[in-house]
């Protein structure tokens, strides 16, 4: 049987012999406490101080894994969350990300756009009939399929001077302005352009 310290709480072995002789008064031999064995006697056996601090030994360390685990979790979720877009454009972790955003209900992952990686294949501003015809085409080089882009056409007079400039959106070109354009496939725009009041020394158009 076993007894414990009410002071410092520290266990000891203790004889019936022992109890009959001091008749239940023991002393401490960690804080020299007298105490009566009898108030808090127990059978068996007791896990002493090493053992205890062994234990706690093990449990920290999982306590500080956990706690860890905690703040990377909301560490990871802080840079999802404002920047959630830039990280989905990346083309090493689009994939991974797509794949964990497939298995989230209700997330809903950005569509890849990086114009950089439309390649001009033709394009011309030719007068036709009291107006003029812009016409180009470009292929998707991506390994993603891609939103149309937008098309800026600029104007340009005979000195070289900009005098008119318009953004056209794909619904303003395309009768399938939401349909992706994946990877190496082309996309031909045709768009007749009313004929300005300056005359047409040249064009420039960029895709947005």
């Amino acid at each position: 049987m076993h007894t414990q310290c009410p002071e410092c709480n520290t266990p000891r072995l203790i004889t019936e012999v022992e109890l009959n002789n001091s008749i239940g008064m023991t002393k401490c031999e960690t804080c020299s406490a007298m105490f009566d064995a009898q108030e808090s006697l127990h059978e068996g056996s007791f896990i002493s101080n090493a053992e205890t601090a062994a234990i706690n030994s093990t449990r920290q360390p999982i306590s500080w894994r956990l706690g860890t685990l905690f703040l990377l979790l909301i560490l990871m979720f802080q840079v999802y969350h404002f920047e959630a877009y830039n990280l989905s454009q990346n083309i090493s972790l689009r994939p991974w990300l797509k794949t964990i955003c497939s298995a989230i209900p209700s997330c809903q992952f950005p569509l890849y756009r990086n114009t950089a990686e439309f390649k001009i294949i033709k394009s011309s501003f030719q007068p036709a009939n009291g107006h003029f015809v812009f016409n180009t085409a470009f292929v998707n080089r991506s390994i993603f399929a891609q939103e149309q882009p937008s098309i800026q056409l600029t104007l340009i007079d005979f000195s070289g001077h900009v005098f008119a400039k318009r953004l056209f959106h794909p619904k303003d070109y395309s009768t399938q302005p939401q349909v992706l354009i994946k990877p190496n496939l082309s996309e031909t725009v045709t768009m007749d352009i009313a004929a300005p009041a300056n005359k047409v020394g040249g064009f420039r158009f960029e895709l947005i």
